[in-house]
């Protein structure tokens, strides 16, 4: 039997990219707390976890058709892959990030840098000291922004923020940037945002099994995507209160509408996909204008 080989992260992704899967019905599983199996309801899948960090390179060489990874670790490693889409799950932002001391902040721009390059002068470095995971984007930064100014790259395996009385200079991935606040860091510049994306090896796709199948993956995940925050709203309407009901219903949505069956029903059913944090305010309006019968269901999907 063919299989499709995915590799899928593990960390602070893993429960994202789970949910996001199971809402487009594999229903994934590990076999157990210490198993980097995953089994699903596709016999035709065969799924391992492995760091994020990983993943993008092993896509590359083959070993997987497909991979979920943040962007971060397919730029990093300069994976020659194919990205299919973004799951715009697992956000982080990419920033370098200095001491408070320095009193440099992101609002200076890009006259931050030749602030923190000032400042390394008065403090007599005659290289600075950048802790980060990412080395290529470390020197990404430098040869963009501060193109003259030495430094010395320490690897931090993950934990940053310990380098607050070593480093000048961290290059870090972060939420909300409370880590390194409470760390006494301050963010000077951010690189990018990172999510999760979906990446083929380029090989894969020139298997006309691998490509079917992988394009059925892909439609199913970004069905599960693009239906996360979206609700059905079922509705019978009179003939009469047409116009006031349409006119309180969000304006980029198209509604379906039918004739109601039969001679007593003067009036149709309506049925409109409306994000989920419009459903409290627009119930009561759609029942004040004449709706009845109104139903709220949860989207599982939407395949475009």
């Amino acid at each position: 039997m063919s299989v499709l080989k995915i590799a899928l992260p593990k960390g602070h992704l893993w429960d994202m990219v789970k949910a996001l899967l199971d809402r487009a019905g594999y229903n994934i599983s590990a076999k157990g707390e210490r198993s980097y199996r995953v089994e699903s309801r596709d016999r035709e899948l065969e799924c391992r976890i492995h760091r994020a960090q990983n993943i993008s390179l092993l896509v590359e060489q083959g070993r997987y058709d497909l991979g979920i990874t943040g962007l971060d670790w397919v730029l990093e490693p300069q994976a020659d892959v194919e990205e299919l889409t973004d799951l715009k799950v697992g956000g982080v932002n990419i920033v370098a990030a200095v001491p408070e001391k320095y009193g440099l902040t992101e609002d200076l721009g890009e006259q931050v840098f030749s602030k923190f390059q000032e400042r390394m002068r008065q403090d007599k470095r005659e290289r600075v000291v950048v802790a980060s995971e990412y080395e290529n984007l470390t020197m990404s930064l430098f040869d963009t922004h501060m193109p003259k100014m030495p430094y010395r790259f320490i690897r931090s395996y993950g934990a940053t923020e310990t380098f607050i009385e070593v480093a000048d200079i961290i290059v870090d991935c972060t939420e909300t940037g409370a880590t390194l606040r409470e760390n006494s860091w301050t963010i000077i510049h951010t690189l990018f945002e990172s999510t999760a994306r979906l990446i083929a090896n380029k090989q894969s796709l020139k298997d006309p099994w691998k490509r079917e199948k992988i394009q059925g993956f892909l439609f199913l995940v970004e069905g599960a995507r693009d239906a996360k925050g979206l609700r059905l709203i079922k509705m019978n309407v009179p003939e009469e209160s047409m116009s006031k009901v349409m006119s309180v219903l969000p304006s980029m949505k198209s509604p379906t509408i039918s004739k109601l069956y039969g001679k007593e029903g003067s009036g149709y059913a309506v049925e409109v996909a409306v994000d989920e944090e419009h459903i409290v305010q627009l119930i009561p309006k759609l029942k004040k204008n004449g709706a009845t019968d109104i139903l709220e269901l949860q989207i599982e999907k939407v395949v475009r």
